[in-house]
């Protein structure tokens, strides 16, 4: 057995035993018996790759956690080992979710060198008058073999890889020029991650030129800051906010309601938009707990002066009760899913 949570090496039987290690590509399972072979010495007297059909192979080894894997041909790792293995043998090597990170990350390297960053719009309504408002800018990466590389992955990787200034930049500038192509006139809401950006006066000159280039009205323009949870520099956020927000742009936090240190930030900070998180949305009608909190967000919102959207509508019924309590703004799949051609 092993932990999930901080990826410790399983537990395994004294004297001969197995090690099965398995993932959808063989490329990581290379990588990762060099590391073991490279870290344990002669403890790994030897190992193969089996690649046969997952439903098979697994039924006749009587794996119970058979449909928590993908349903496809997949590489089977299988060290033998001839002692116990300790945590010195495996010192040295990376998890094997590390070694599918850096196999995303070549794909990564591939889509940021030819440009291949695409965007999609899904649109934001007047919540009274469901007119559009604006559309949220959501980027996609275009594979080689034409797939779409989602965004959660290629952040992920880009992270792990020291790639998430190009990365973050790249998305910004698509949403600009995609944008303009497209002849957007209404409000455009483009994120940004706060830890890409490390001087906005040099690190968002491209952005800033591009808008101006696209004679885009700054008024236009919202700056979303993505991740705010994890936010955990609030004078860096606040310089690159007041950064945009001298250059006529609005700004917008994101995730409202999804964590304790979020209201942290909102007192800290004065963004014209706040973004309401989608799980605090979620079957609203029906959860007293989650009105209740909602409710004091928005008395909030009242006072203060920002406006508020509400992210992650799905059902007539979160819909109708948030048009009643006055929220300015709602986003979701009740009204549209992201789509390349802005829904108009």
């Amino acid at each position: 057995m092993s932990c999930d949570k901080c990826t410790t090496t399983p537990i395994l039987p004294a004297g001969e035993c197995d090690f099965y290690v398995s993932a959808t590509h063989e490329y990581i399972l290379e990588k990762f018996a060099d590391n073991i072979t490279g870290a344990g010495g002669d403890m790994i007297n030897d190992y193969f790759m089996i690649r046969t059909d997952f439903e098979q192979f697994f039924e006749s080894n009587s794996f119970d956690w058979l449909n928590q894997t993908e349903k496809e041909n997949i590489h089977i790792l299988i060290l033998k080992s001839g002692t116990q293995p300790s945590f010195s043998h495996f010192a040295k090597t990376k998890t094997l979710d590390a070694w599918i990170i850096l196999f995303k990350s070549q794909e990564l390297i591939s889509i940021l060198k030819d440009g291949n960053i695409t965007t999609f719009y899904q649109p934001i309504l007047d919540t009274q008058s469901l007119e559009i408002y604006g559309y949220e800018c959501l980027s996609r990466g275009v594979k080689k073999d034409g797939n779409y590389m989602r965004p959660d992955l290629m952040f992920q990787a880009a992270k792990t890889t020291g790639m998430l200034f190009n990365l973050d930049r790249q998305c910004r500038e698509s949403a600009i020029k995609t944008s303009a192509v497209k002849k957007i006139d209404r409000n455009i809401f483009i994120n940004f991650l706060p830890t890409a950006i490390y001087n906005p006066e040099f690190c968002l000159q491209d952005t800033v030129k591009w808008l101006t280039q696209m004679e885009f009205n700054p008024s236009a323009i919202t700056f979303e800051v993505v991740e705010t949870e994890n936010i955990t520099n609030i004078e860096h956020l606040r310089t690159i906010l007041e950064y945009y927000k001298d250059k006529g742009y609005n700004t917008a936090l994101d995730d409202m309601g999804s964590g304790y240190s979020s209201l942290n930030i909102l007192a800290e900070l004065t963004p014209d938009i706040v973004k309401l998180d989608m799980n605090m949305i979620r079957n609203i009608d029906t959860k007293p707990v989650k009105q209740a909190i909602l409710e004091g967000i928005i008395s909030i919102a009242q006072k203060t002066g920002f406006k508020l959207i509400a992210e992650g509508v799905e059902t007539k019924a979160e819909y109708e009760w948030i048009k009643a309590k006055g929220v300015d703004y709602v986003q979701g799949f009740l009204f549209a899913k992201p789509s390349q051609e802005p829904v108009r």
